[in-house]
């Protein structure tokens, strides 16, 4: 069952589990915020994002690699790398001057390429938990998870993955449209 709470205003949780069809026919769940208007921006020159903060066993693994290493403060993360926090681990990543998204504890994620030339990299959470934080206008950040992706044109919200594949969006601020492959 796909459901959508509110637990105080301005916040709209949704959750989707797998293999449960939403009830309505639509391609997509939009969810309208406090936005009125969003702006994208990115260039193909710079890396998708930074390694800003670590706390605790922060590892890496390069495009094409099944080797994971010690991750450092400084390092540049392109599509096809990943990252994984373990237990009682945390990171920060900056995906441009003023955005910054957290990492929480056993959390596994990998950056995707840009949808088309010219777009953000992409968000692709395995498992875990992470928050996304912008003093920039509002973005449009894609992102995917074992059973579902969409794209969130907001400032601030929170992505989770249970062990299971569900997936759980809490929006702050903006909105979010989210699919599956039932619809």
């Amino acid at each position: 069952m796909n459901y959508v709470t509110r637990s105080h205003p301005g916040l709209v949780r949704v959750t989707m589990r797998p293999g449960k069809a939403p009830r309505t026919r639509l391609a997509a769940l939009v969810f309208s915020g406090l936005v009125a208007a969003y702006a994208t921006a990115g260039t193909e020159d710079t890396p998708s994002c930074v390694l800003v903060e670590k706390e605790g066993k922060v590892e890496l693994a390069r495009k094409g690699s099944t080797t994971w290493s010690v991750a450092q403060v400084n390092d540049n993360l392109r599509p096809g790398d990943r990252l994984r926090t373990g237990s009682r681990s945390r990171a920060a990543l900056r995906w441009s001057e003023l955005s910054v998204i957290r990492v929480n504890e056993l959390t596994s994620l990998e950056i995707q390429p840009p949808a088309k030339a010219g777009d953000k990299p992409q968000l692709d959470l395995r498992s875990g938990a992470t928050y996304f934080f912008s003093r920039e206008k509002p973005e449009d950040i894609q992102f995917h998870t074992p059973v579902a992706s969409g794209a969130i044109r907001g400032t601030e919200f929170n992505l989770k993955v249970a062990e299971d594949g569900q997936t759980e969006v809490s929006l702050l601020h903006g909105e979010v449209a989210i699919q599956n492959p039932q619809g």
